[in-house]
């Protein structure tokens, strides 16, 4: 119950079961507290975009003062005195980049063809922009030099070559890493080889790895086709398995050596080697050459077959995968990037390809 107490007694004169409200002054650094935490939200609401209004209420005020001073129902804040926002283009939302939006699910958009993306005046999203723009500015120099130097002139530049790593990292990420990964180490998919990509990391190539080619990889792309059975629609199951124990158990271990005329020089004496070798010289010497090594290897920088020699794999090296890969042939397509990407970017992913281990300085003779 609530009793009524005496006058001066330091109470407001009200007591509540045991409990009297009093009329002390609050501590000192509490109060000190209270009216900086004010003054702090008085500066904050004038400097910074803070109060919300709606449409009709922000129309009305900015035909009143002449001036926009609100927009999007919120004031515009004094930081845009400090800050102008030299970078501010006035951008509107276009009625293709609304509908990009909702065909990624944004379905409660209330923006419409013609709103301005950002408030003309001082916002963190503002500030960001015109952080990122002064980078670009900087930046700019280096990029017009870029587009006036080739490949092997950017790698042979430290600071370029090292302004083009830099600037390769995100682009690396958006074209090239889904397939050959994050690092470039490529993917090697034993269950469905035909998901399987190259490694960008290693010193083995299949067109090429020097800076000409590489662009031109990019730029162009590549079809490479094994056709079933390497075309001989001749061979049997006992023949495929002849010529994948062969590549398995004698080219790529070394076991067995042919030499540029495709005659073993080591293996001779093993009988199914030898029979074995008939078949492969028949069949694949064509595009893997007589000596097992591939095109590359051999002058041909346009087909991309595959070494045989060297224990890298493009879709898996077990026997009853190189069992698969002959019986059903394998594709292998890389888009092309020329028409997405402009050649000073083809250039910078160039560069990175190029370092990452395996690039080679020049043509082979």
């Amino acid at each position: 119950m609530s009793d009524h107490n005496a006058p001066n007694d330091g109470s407001t004169g009200h007591e509540w079961d045991g409990i009297r409200e009093l009329t002390n002054k609050p501590p000192t650094w509490w109060a000190w507290g209270f009216y900086a935490g004010l003054t702090f939200v008085t500066c904050y609401y004038i400097i910074y975009p803070s109060t919300p209004l709606n449409l009709k209420m922000q129309s009305a005020i900015n035909s009143i003062t002449g001036a926009e001073m609100f927009v999007h129902g919120h004031s515009k804040g004094i930081m845009s005195m400090v800050n102008g926002n030299p970078y501010y283009k006035g951008e509107n939302w276009t009625q293709e980049e609304i509908s990009a939006l909702e065909a990624k699910g944004f379905s409660e958009l209330k923006i419409k063809a013609g709103d301005r993306k950002y408030l003309d005046a001082w916002t963190a999203i503002n500030e960001m922009r015109d952080d990122v723009a002064e980078i670009e500015g900087v930046r700019a120099d280096n990029m017009a030099k870029l587009a006036t130097m080739s490949v092997e002139d950017i790698i042979a530049d430290d600071n370029m070559r090292q302004f083009a790593l830099g600037r390769s990292v995100v682009l690396f990420g958006d074209n090239c890493a889904a397939c050959h990964g994050s690092g470039g180490q490529g993917t090697l998919n034993k269950n469905h080889p035909g998901e399987s990509f190259p490694n960008l990391t290693d010193d083995d190539w299949l067109f090429g790895g020097w800076p000409a080619k590489i662009v031109e990889t990019i730029a162009d792309g590549r079809q490479a086709e094994m056709p079933p059975k390497g075309g001989n629609d001749e061979l049997t199951s006992a023949d495929i398995d002849k010529l994948a124990t062969f590549i398995h158990d004698g080219l790529s271990t070394g076991d067995a050596e042919l030499d540029e005329d495709g005659v073993l020089t080591k293996g001779a004496d093993n009988p199914t080697f030898a029979a074995a070798n008939d078949l492969y010289q028949e069949t694949c010497a064509g595009c893997h050459a007589a000596n097992g090594q591939g095109s590359m290897k051999n002058g041909d920088f346009d087909t991309g077959a595959v070494n045989f020699t060297d224990g890298i794999w493009r879709f898996g090296g077990d026997l009853a995968t190189i069992k698969e890969t002959i019986t059903n042939g394998r594709k292998g397509t890389m888009p092309t990037w020329g028409g997405r990407l402009d050649e000073t970017t083809i250039k910078i992913l160039a560069v990175r390809v190029h370092q990452m281990g395996g690039g080679m300085d020049a043509e082979p003779e």
